[in-house]
């Protein structure tokens, strides 16, 4: 008797929904829907199941997922959230995945309007993806986005984080605290308007495994836009980035890490409008082939300078 061929297409009833099918190729946990656009979007029972019947906001889908079960949260085409507090969207449950659909215009966007407008990470093992984050705050918004100890395994893949203008802007991007594990921020931009960044990524402690790649930063940074200069970090891996830091009353680094810190950058692109600046610090690290400058319309040189010899 000839058998069907098996494919990771199925067929599901979830809870308060009408059935589905989904690619278990992506993820064999439950699918959620955010979409604030959408008429019958509503944070109540029966909410998220479906495009067409979404949650209102993204912090009332996260409280339908199950912990470690591979859920995925669709955030729509077009939509739009204000956050105002430090919890406003809170990922306190593990092993979720928040993926923004759309691009351009329509990419979904969370507006920070107050000071203490974050995202907060908890849990281990959350990806956020494709999403756009705005500080809309006019004396600046604290932190954008808070990464808690228990934040193992995260991933920032594809976010875009724009300043409103020179006063409504970040003052840091994300802060994480020590001890993170596994930690990855890929294919990510940065744009900030001419004003008071402190630091772009701020380490608070130790790291673990780190991998920061194909990001793009264009800021006003006071301090180092990579700062991981309080303890250690072991085994980064800083990866094809390009940091362009415009601030011209200090001289920082692009990328600071801690004397004792281990790991390599490789091919990254640094530039730092500041005559005396210094692009980077961490002694203890392997740099390969990153092109630095710090005077504008010259082209970058490979820094540090070859100064040793290979048998």
């Amino acid at each position: 008797m000839a058998t069907g061929t098996h494919t990771a297409i199925f067929s599901r009833k979830q809870a308060g929904g009408g059935f589905s099918v989904e690619n278990m190729d992506i993820s064999t946990g439950a699918r959620f829907y955010v979409g604030s656009t959408v008429t019958a979007a509503a944070d109540n029972l029966g909410a998220g199941h479906s495009p067409d019947t979404p949650c209102a906001t993204i912090d009332y889908a996260i409280g339908l997922c199950t912990a470690s079960q591979g859920d995925i949260i669709y955030v729509m085409p077009g939509h739009i959230e204000n956050v105002i507090a430090a919890t406003g969207i809170n990922c306190d449950v593990a092993g979720i995945s928040i993926i923004g659909l759309g691009h351009g215009n329509m990419l979904p966007t969370i507006s920070f309007t107050a000071a203490a407008g974050s995202v907060t990470v908890s849990q281990a093992n959350v990806t956020i993806k494709n999403i756009r984050f705005v500080a809309n705050f006019e004396t600046g918004v604290t932190t954008g986005f808070t990464i808690a100890a228990g934040g193992d395994g995260l991933t920032l893949d594809g976010l875009q984080f724009r300043d409103t203008s020179a006063t409504f802007e970040f003052l840091i991007h994300a802060s994480i605290a020590t001890t993170v594990t596994d930690l990855t921020i890929k294919n990510c931009r940065f744009i900030g308007a001419a004003g008071t960044l402190s630091g772009s990524l701020v380490f608070a402690g130790s790291t673990n495994n780190a991998e920061i790649c194909n990001n793009y930063w264009y800021v006003d940074s006071s301090n180092s836009v990579i700062m991981h200069d309080a303890v250690a970090a072991v085994g980064m891996n800083l990866h094809d980035n390009c940091i362009i830091n415009y601030d011209t009353d200090t001289a920082e680094y692009c990328a600071e890490f801690s004397t004792g810190s281990t790991g390599v950058a490789s091919d990254n692109r640094f530039g730092y409008n500041h005559v005396d600046a210094e692009m980077w610090k961490g002694d203890a690290m392997f740099w390969f082939e990153n092109y630095m400058s710090n005077t504008i319309a010259e082209t970058g040189v490979v820094d540090p300078a070859t100064t040793h010899a290979i048998p």
